[in-house]
């Protein structure tokens, strides 16, 4: 007989943690697949291991039992985005906002990406929604800053760096490794929430910010 999910959430918490993907996905050989973090879970690291359309062949799975779930939408759009599938990325972003309208990591997380993709004006929108809904989430300040550098808007953009830096406590240091304004590599960085927040949220195995940042350095290769 199958282990019931929750019996096991830990487990699984602890190896995707430590990147034991594979030790991971053996776990869940023997769980029941009656949660929607199951396939979460195993799309997530099936992705990480390069196995790109296993892992959307398992979160489109997973969306046909709970198609309003915002996770799995928000983790296939980034499986689409690294098979190249920019229009299906989008769609799957657009719908987990269309489900947590409140929920600024969703608009953050379509700024980032609509911002990949090259719609400036578009990430633009979204991370301003997000600050509007979380005034404080410093990463996003981040972000709307750098794309207000790319327009060449610096004294608009020169706020919302310094809020970055406040919120974290930096007094003007340069966080993130941000590139400076007339560098032609500069890449927004992740959004983030409060971790009780994200725990709650967004992908559950991400506890921490460096991991979190790690997941978008992880995105930013596709």
């Amino acid at each position: 007989m199958k282990k019931a999910f929750d019996a096991v959430r830990p487990r699984l918490n602890e190896l995707f943690q430590n990147k034991d993907y594979l030790g991971l996905i053996d776990v869940l050989k023997d769980v029941q697949e009656d949660d929607s973090d199951w396939f979460l879970f195993r799309g997530m690291s099936l992705s990480r291991l390069h196995r790109q359309d296993e892992s959307l062949a398992i979160l489109s799975r997973g969306l046909d039992v709970f198609p309003d779930n915002p996770d799995l939408l928000a983790e296939r759009a980034v499986v689409y985005l690294h098979l190249g599938n920019k229009s299906l990325c989008i769609l799957d972003l657009d719908k987990a906002v269309d489900i947590e309208s409140h929920n600024p990591y969703r608009y953050a997380s379509r700024g980032f990406v609509r911002e990949k993709l090259g719609d400036i004006e578009g990430a633009a929108a979204d991370y301003e929604k997000a600050l509007e809904l979380d005034p404080l989430d410093a990463i996003t300040h981040n972000n709307l800053g750098m794309i207000f550098e790319k327009k060449g808007r610096a004294q608009q953009a020169k706020p919302h760096f310094e809020m970055a830096d406040a919120l974290q406590g930096l007094k003007g240091a340069e966080m993130w490794n941000r590139p400076s304004p007339d560098s032609s590599n500069a890449e927004a960085e992740m959004p983030t929430e409060k971790p009780l927040q994200w725990w709650k949220e967004m992908w559950r195995p991400f506890v921490d910010l460096e991991q979190r940042k790690a997941f978008w350095r992880w995105l930013k290769r596709g």
